[in-house]
C-alpha cells in the first residue's frame, strides 16, 4: 500500500485544511447576509422615500411605511448582521483553536432554517402580522424556527471551540464564544415571556426591551468586538496588547449589557429608568477597557500585507465609530439629553450607525480577507473599491442628516435630514447590490475554472456509461 497520500496529507498547511473545512458552511451564511443586505438596503431606501412621498403607492398595504419600515430591519439585524457574524465566528474560531470546523453540516442546515425563518418573519410583517413590538416585530410563530436554526450553528461553534488545540483561549474566543450562547437564551427567553406566558402592555414592551438591550449590547457588541481582536492583531502582524483590559472589558459588558434599556421616558416605575442609568455608566467602562486594548494593538502599526490593507483600514474606521458611538450613548443616557433625543429621528439613526457602522463595517472587512482564502481567488478590486466607498458613503449620508435633523428643532431642518437620509440609503443600495454581484461573479468565476466541476461532471459520465 502506498504511503504517498499520507506524505502528502502530512505535508499540507494546516490551515489549508481549516479553510476546506470551513468553505461551504462559511461561503452560504456569508451569500445569504450579503443578499439579505441588498434586501434591506432596497426597502430601506423605499421607506425612507415614502416619508416625504406618503402618497407613493398608498393604495398598497403590503408597501405602507409601518410595514417596510420593521420588515427592512428584520433584514438587516437577523439576515445580514447575524448571519454575516456566524460566518465570521466560524472562520475565526476554527483558525484560532487550529482546528477544522465541526459538524459543518449543521452550519448548513441550521443557516437553512435561519434562513427560512428570517424569509417567513419578512412576509408575515408586510402581510401585516406583526407583533408591534420594536425589536421582535416578526410573527410569533417564526421565532421558534430561528431558535432552532441557531441553535444547530451553535453547536457546530461550540464543538469547534471545545476541539481546540491550544488550552487557553484568546479574548477573540471569550467574546464570540459568549455571543454564540448568549442569542438563543435571550431570543428563547422573550419568546416563552411574550407568547407562552402571553406578557401583555407594559411588561412585554419591558421584555422587548430587554431583548433590544442584549442584542445590541451583548450580542452584537461581542461579536464586532471579537472580531476585532482576532484581525486588529493579525492583521497588523502584532500581540495583542492588554490582554488584562480585554479581560475587564469582557465581564462589565457582559454583567452590566445584559440589564436596562428602558428610556428616560418610558411609562415604567421610575427606577427603570434609573437602574438603566447606572448600567449604561458601568458599560461604558468596559468599553473603554476595550477600546484602550485595541489602540495599545495598533498604535502607529499598517497592516503587515498589503493585500489586507482595506480590510484593516475599515476595521479601525469601525472601532472609530464604535468608540464615538458609546461616548454618545452614555451622554443621552441621562435624563437630560435622553428626553431630547426621546421620539426623535436621532435614536433610529444612531441604531443604524451602530449597526452598518460599527457590526457591518468590522464584518464586511472580515470577509474581504477570508473569501480569497475559502474560494482561492479574491473579489475583483476595482468593484471592492468602489461598493466600499458608495458602503461608506451610504452609511453616513443615511444616519449622520437624520441624527442631527432629530436633535435640531424645526420642520425645515428636520425635513432635509430625511431627505439626505434617502440620498444616503441610494448610496447604500448601489454598495449592496455591487458587493451582492461581486460575491456571485467571483463565486462563478471559481466554479468555472475549478477542478470540482470537471470532477463532477466525469463522475456523472462514468455513473450513466455504467449504468
Amino acid at each position: 500500500m502506498s504511503s504517498e497520500p499520507k506524505e502528502d496529507e502530512a505535508k499540507q498547511d494546516p490551515r489549508e485544511a481549516v479553510d476546506r473545512s470551513c468553505r461551504g458552511p462559511v461561503l452560504f451564511l456569508a451569500f445569504s447576509a450579503v443578499a439579505w443586505l441588498l434586501v434591506y438596503s432596497f426597502f430601506a431606501l423605499l421607506a425612507g422615500v415614502k416619508v416625504h412621498a406618503s402618497g407613493m403607492m398608498a393604495d398598497s398595504a403590503w408597501l405602507a411605511y409601518g410595514r417596510i419600515q420593521p420588515a427592512s430591519q428584520l433584514a438587516l439585524q437577523f439576515g445580514f448582521l447575524v448571519q454575516l457574524g456566524l460566518a465570521v465566528s466560524a472562520w475565526i474560531l476554527s483558525h484560532r483553536g487550529k482546528t477544522v470546523l465541526v459538524d459543518g453540516g449543521y452550519l448548513i442546515f441550521g443557516g437553512l432554517l435561519w434562513n427560512a425563518g428570517v424569509t417567513l418573519g419578512f412576509l408575515g410583517i408586510l402581510a401585516g402580522e406583526a407583533s408591534g413590538l420594536e425589536g421582535l416585530q416578526m410573527p410569533g410563530k417564526v421565532l421558534p424556527l430561528l431558535f432552532f436554526g441557531f441553535v444547530l450553528v451553535g453547536l457546530s461553534l461550540v464543538q469547534t471551540n471545545n476541539r481546540r488545540t491550544d488550552e487557553e483561549m484568546s479574548p477573540a474566543q471569550w467574546f464570540l464564544f459568549a455571543a454564540t450562547l448568549w442569542l438563543p437564551w435571550v431570543l428563547g427567553g422573550s419568546y416563552l415571556l411574550i407568547h407562552f406566558f402571553h406578557a401583555k402592555g407594559v411588561v412585554a414592551n419591558i421584555v422587548d426591551w430587554w431583548f433590544i438591550q442584549n442584542f445590541a449590547k451583548v450580542y452584537l457588541t461581542f461579536v464586532g468586538l471579537g472580531t476585532l481582536f482576532h484581525f486588529l492583531s493579525a492583521l497588523s502582524g502584532r500581540q495583542l496588547v492588554g490582554r488584562g483590559y480585554a479581560q475587564l472589558a469582557f465581564w462589565l459588558m457582559l454583567l452590566f449589557g445584559s440589564v436596562g434599556g428602558v428610556g428616560p421616558g418610558a411609562p415604567v416605575p421610575a427606577w427603570l429608568p434609573a437602574l438603566s442609568t447606572v448600567t449604561a455608566v458601568f458599560y461604558f467602562f468596559g468599553v473603554i477597557a476595550a477600546w484602550v486594548s485595541l489602540k495599545r494593538t495598533v498604535n502607529g502599526a499598517s497592516a503587515a500585507n498589503d493585500a489586507d490593507s482595506l480590510a484593516y483600514n475599515l476595521m479601525r474606521l469601525a472601532a472609530l465609530v464604535f468608540i464615538s458611538i458609546s461616548v454618545v450613548n452614555v451622554i443621552f443616557a441621562f435624563p437630560g439629553p435622553g428626553s431630547v433625543a426621546e421620539f426623535t429621528t436621532y435614536g433610529p439613526a444612531m441604531e443604524l450607525l451602530f449597526n452598518l457602522g460599527f457590526v457591518g463595517l468590522t464584518l464586511i472587512a472580515a470577509l474581504y480577507h477570508i473569501f480569497p482564502r475559502l474560494v482561492g481567488m479574491d473579489f475583483c478590486p476595482k468593484l471592492t473599491r468602489i461598493q466600499t466607498m458608495a458602503i461608506i458613503l451610504g452609511l453616513f449620508g443615511a444616519t449622520l442628516p437624520a441624527a442631527l435633523g432629530g436633535l435640531m428643532s424645526g420642520d425645515a431642518v428636520l425635513g432635509s435630514g430625511v431627505y439626505f437620509a434617502s440620498l444616503g440609503d441610494i448610496f447604500l443600495l448601489v454598495g449592496s447590490l455591487i458587493l451582492f454581484l461581486n460575491f456571485l461573479g467571483a463565486i462563478l468565476f471559481a466554479i468555472k475554472n475549478c477542478d470540482c466541476l470537471v470532477d463532477f461532471l466525469g463522475k456523472a459520465k462514468t455513473k450513466e456509461a455504467n449504468a
